[in-house]
């Protein structure tokens, strides 16, 4: 009996011991890192794609990390960058730890996320409407996206010759540098709008509207967007890294596009100019397939006759009856001295 009553409360140990290792543990350790307050060591992970920004001895101290959740990319906590990951990386990532299976970081004691305020303006359909354009958006924080879609509006950027074109630019940028972002630049998402609206409009100033015009129907306006505006990232105006989004505030664009390139922007005389050269182009189309026409009717006449020509042949007279066939069909004008005109003659009233 005493063998059995060891044998039992030891099971009932065991049984507790487990209960509390795989039931109390971790709820504990999640409630800890749902805290945000000095005394608890341990924070819960952002969501997918997203990040926390760590500051040490109060909540308006100075920095001190990050823990993020960026399924592609890695933080580097000396460089302060993210750095794209490769695919042998990205499988060796899988084998995740203890806590991190529980959805928390160690981020020591005197630790406090920061709450910083991002707002860019986005490309989305409209409240309660049908109707897409531009609408502000505003994240409290703590959480701070690894990428954002942005969106930002041109209106009146001139061409040469002052015709204004408005255009509405769609972009996806990406928070690398995140210290740089929030501590030493500062508003990076007003820096990076105006960079893109600094850039279209130095774009367009060197253009011509006609040759504007022509490069939005064959597509020349997206090769801009994925090549002038992404450059952005590494250069700025004056073409040197030094002054490129990247260097400054940390950022980078990695895809960009039109939603709206309007070549008119509501200008009477952009109208006029628009609708003359459309008019000039349709009636030089006209008068082309015209001529096109009348040249199909000369050829067929042409191989009308010679065709009754060689079908008369082998006739002595063939030859003398089609030209006669001929000259009735077409009337012509006799000048005199065996000379016949091939234009129609003039009905005399």
């Amino acid at each position: 009996m005493i063998w059995l009553f060891a044998i039992v409360v030891l099971a009932v140990m065991a049984a507790a011991v487990v209960l509390i290792v795989e039931l109390l543990i971790p709820r504990v350790v999640i409630a800890l890192g749902g805290v945000d307050s000095w005394w608890s060591p341990l924070r819960t992970l952002p969501p997918p794609g997203e990040m926390y920004i760590l500051v040490r001895g109060s909540k308006t101290g100075p920095f001190d990390g990050l823990i993020e959740s960026v399924l592609d990319h890695e933080y580097q906590p000396r460089s302060h960058e993210f750095r794209a990951l490769e695919q042998s990386e990205l499988e060796e990532l899988s084998d995740r730890g203890y806590l991190k299976s529980l959805g928390v970081a160690w981020v020591g004691f005197f630790r406090y996320l920061l709450y910083r305020e991002v707002k860019h303006d986005k490309w989305e359909q409209k409240p309660n409407s049908t109707e897409f354009g531009i609408i502000s958006k505003v994240r409290p924080g703590p959480s701070i996206f690894f990428r954002y879609n942005m969106a930002t509006e041109i209106r009146a950027a001139e061409t040469i010759g002052n015709f204004p074109v408005n255009a509405v630019i769609v972009f996806t940028a990406q928070v690398v540098n995140p210290v740089k972002a929030f501590f030493f630049a500062g508003g990076w998402e007003t820096q990076t709008a105006a960079a893109v609206q600094g850039r279209f409009r130095w774009y367009v100033s060197n253009k011509r509207i006609d040759a504007l015009r022509q490069e939005q129907q064959e597509e020349g306006a997206s090769a801009f967007v994925t090549t002038e505006i992404r450059a952005l990232s590494w250069a700025g105006p004056d073409g040197t890294e030094t002054t490129g989004l990247f260097n400054l505030f940390g950022i980078e664009i990695i895809d960009a596009r039109f939603v709206l390139f309007d070549l008119v922007g509501g200008d009477e005389a952009m109208t006029k100019a628009v609708r003359a050269v459309e008019i000039a182009t349709l009636e030089a189309d006209a008068d082309a397939k015209r001529g096109e026409g009348e040249r199909r009717k000369r050829q067929e006449r042409a191989a009308g006759v010679r065709a009754e020509v060689e079908a008369w042949g082998a006739n002595p007279v063939g030859g003398q009856v089609a030209m006669a066939e001929a000259i009735k069909d077409a009337k012509p004008n006799v000048l005199g001295g065996g000379v016949i005109a091939s234009v129609e003659a003039t009905r005399r009233t």
